[in-house]
């Protein structure tokens, strides 16, 4: 059940708008679990996250993916450690140029994690007797 990946410049942008839209998402859903309900701000809140995560998903995720698929393990458990490697390195990015707090990690690694399984879905190829 191997997945081959896209070549090409339109499925790393697909996979980097989707991308960076989890994260946004995910970010800007953890005001209204904590508060137990949805507000209008909430939307604006994940589109201004969008546009916070998109230049990290650029900067970390894509050089991590374009290096896992060089390397040919871009699987969708290689790609979601990347996640985790790219959420811990914002997480270290975010308190420059102090400490990173330990606190950041579990949030920031798991939307790393989310992100990048959103990118590996959106630039593999679909086997031919799935299309």
């Amino acid at each position: 059940m191997d997945e081959s990946i896209e070549q090409g410049w339109k499925p790393l942008l697909r996979g980097t708008a989707l991308a960076a839209a989890v994260a946004g998402v995910a970010l800007a859903s953890t005001e209204p679990l904590r508060r137990g309900s949805l507000e209008l701000s909430d939307f604006g809140m994940a589109l201004f996250a969008f546009y916070f995560a998109l230049p990290a998903v650029v900067a970390i995720g894509v050089p991590l993916f374009l290096t896992l698929r060089w390397l040919g393990w871009a699987r969708w458990w290689s790609s979601a450690l990347a996640g985790v490697a790219g959420g811990a390195a914002i997480a270290a990015i975010v308190r420059w140029p102090g400490a990173p707090s330990l606190s950041d990690l579990p949030l920031l690694c798991a939307v790393g994690a989310a992100s990048a399984l959103a990118f590996w879905w959106a630039v593999r190829s679909k086997r031919s007797d799935e299309r």
